[in-house]
């Protein structure tokens, strides 16, 4: 059985011009997990939604099954912080909510 240890590092630069701020995402580590991380960072619920369901299989054989695992303990990480730490923190509401729901 595999071991799950999935850790994608997520750098964000901030540069502001004038009034203006734009954020850049780099992206280190296992890049195909690297849709979660992108789902936080854009608050994106159905990229979210659609990352869990391309790991059916993968991970787990259901969708409940891949995000009880992304949420483990030694599930997935963003940025060193684990996916509901980081939405929190990065203000992801929507999928905030829903990781929450899930636990």
């Amino acid at each position: 059985m595999k071991s799950l240890l999935l850790t994608t590092l997520l750098v964000v630069a901030t540069t502001a011009h004038g009034s203006m701020k734009s954020e850049q995402v780099r992206f280190a580590g296992d890049i195909s997990y690297s849709g979660f991380c992108k789902a936080v960072i854009k608050d994106d619920l159905r990229l979210l939604k659609v990352s869990v369901v391309q790991k059916v299989g993968d991970l787990s054989s259901s969708r409940k099954g891949v995000l009880r695992k992304l949420l483990s303990e030694s599930g997935m990480t963003c940025n060193g912080q684990d996916l509901v730490t980081f939405s929190k923190q990065r203000d992801a509401q929507q999928v905030y909510a829903y990781l929450t729901q899930q636990d």
